[in-house]
């Protein structure tokens, strides 16, 4: 996808990026891995085992530097103009009783979360999709406090309307109309869209949501930074017109007062945010696309953090030095590609082979007396000895389904998952005086998931709880 190269070559200061995944892990920043590009070329990069290279992230907001590329790329082919209003764009599509803001609001009013509304229209579309209602019809049809363009408030609504345009004009599902735009020039062949609900496309397939959902790859974050940092030029091809990534990583909308962090006031360009240095696309739990112009860098992240602002300051304290370092040594080199290559999240310490104080709690269905929500409905959980080791069953539905549990070590396989990711986990657990505690890592998302049994029954808790 992109060559590579070393850090002293690059003119980076391995010390530097060896200082802040040190310094994530003593702020309690759980990063699952990190790629830096520098001058078009990857420098570093690690995973956190049990995540891999070749695993792909639920990466939810992120996903919006995703769509407003597509709006670029149709923006160069003629098939959207960015003065249109909303309900231009949309044609037949736009309801019939749509609100006055969607005949004055243009697209680019969209793009830069200016549709005039005081609040996220997000409660309200899921509110529709709970009743069986159309979710962007409803959108449509919210009455807006503002004119368009006055205010910024990040709504996912616009960025559902600009999904539901680019379907409109390209008639395709957007992955299909990008495959040869987009993804196939930047190498990228693993990425999947979660469709909104109650929504159709053009094809009769699901409509990508476009604010979030995407499940990409790390490589397939920093390929895309690095379009945006090339002005849309990939090689030989301009993917991208650059006059639109211009105006895409510039400030369209003052957001001063809107946010508390430092990082989140610099100013909203077209679904992408400015930061103290540079801008990014960011996704809830830590994602991050870092696109720094003035350091020919691409900083891109995955994570399960709710301290995103402590994470930007890392980056600002030790990455941003290191890139303008003018370079290190390569014995530094070596020792930062020997620390990356052995990143890993701790299992959970042991689960002891024959535990005395929680012998009896194996090889019975414990009723689950705590679910966690969005998860579905889990009835009861089993933890029996199989093959030398221990597997874990969960009753979910009317149906069994089984995955090993690692011993200081973590075991993949797959168990229910929310609906808007992947179920394949990886799996570790321990056991303690008062029971048996089991982690449940989704490896394909920012989640993980802890299962605590004792004598009353099972109980399921989220580390950070995903997005509805």
């Amino acid at each position: 996808m992109l060559p590579r190269s070393t850090p002293s070559a690059a003119g980076v200061d391995a010390q530097g990026v060896r200082d802040f995944v040190r310094a994530a892990t003593d702020s309690g920043l759980e990063l699952h891995s990190l790629m830096i590009v520098r001058g078009g070329a990857v420098v570093a990069q690690g995973w956190w085992e049990p995540y891999t290279p070749d695993g792909t992230a639920l990466v939810y907001s992120l996903s919006k530097m995703l769509t407003s590329t597509a709006v670029g790329i149709a923006v160069g082919e003629g098939l959207v103009d960015l003065d249109a209003t909303v309900s231009e764009a949309l044609g037949d599509q736009a309801p019939a009783r749509a609100a006055p803001w969607v005949h004055r609001a243009r697209v680019r009013d969209l793009l830069a979360m200016s549709s005039g509304h005081e609040s996220d229209g997000l409660e309200a579309m899921m509110a529709a999709v709970v009743a069986g209602h159309d979710p962007l019809a409803t959108f449509l049809t919210l009455p807006a406090e503002h004119a368009p363009g006055e205010v910024f408030t990040y709504n996912q609504g616009c960025t559902l309307t600009l999904a539901a345009i680019l379907a409109r004009v390209t008639g395709e599902r957007l992955l299909d109309w990008l495959r040869p735009r987009l993804l196939e020039p930047l190498g990228i062949d693993r990425i999947a869209w979660t469709p909104m609900p109650g929504l159709t496309g053009p094809t009769g397939a699901g409509l990508e949501q476009g604010f979030s959902g995407a499940q990409v790859t790390t490589a397939a974050i920093a390929a895309l930074g690095e379009l945006w940092r090339r002005e849309g030029r990939w090689g030989e091809e301009q993917l991208v017109p650059r006059d639109y990534l211009e105006a895409a990583r510039s400030t369209q909308v003052d957001n001063v007062g809107r946010h508390t962090e430092p990082d989140w006031q610099r100013g909203y360009g077209f679904q992408v945010w400015r930061s103290r240095h540079g801008y990014r696309g960011d996704g809830a739990f830590g994602q991050l696309c870092l696109v720094l112009p003035e350091q020919e860098a691409v900083v891109a992240v995955t994570a399960q953090t709710e301290l995103m602002q402590r994470e930007l300051d890392l980056v600002w304290e030790h990455l941003l030095p290191a890139l303008e370092s003018g370079g290190g040594t390569a014995q530094a080199d070596e020792a930062l590609e020997r620390e990356l290559a052995a990143l890993r999240l701790e299992p959970p310490p042991r689960l002891v082979r024959r535990p005395e104080s929680v012998v009896g709690l194996l090889d019975v269905d414990h009723r689950v007396v705590e679910s966690a929500p969005l998860l579905g409905r889990v009835e009861s959980v089993r933890i029996s000895r199989r093959d030398g080791g221990f597997v874990m069953t969960w009753r979910a539905d009317g149906a069994d389904h089984e995955t090993p549990v690692g011993v200081g070590a973590w075991l993949r396989g797959e168990l229910p998952s929310p609906w808007s990711f992947p179920p394949a986990v990886a799996v570790a657990g321990e056991a303690g005086a008062d029971g048996i505690r089991v982690r449940v890592v989704y490896v394909e998302s920012p989640h993980a998931l802890t299962v605590t049994i004792t004598g009353d029954g099972a109980r399921m808790s989220w580390v950070t709880q995903p997005l509805r």
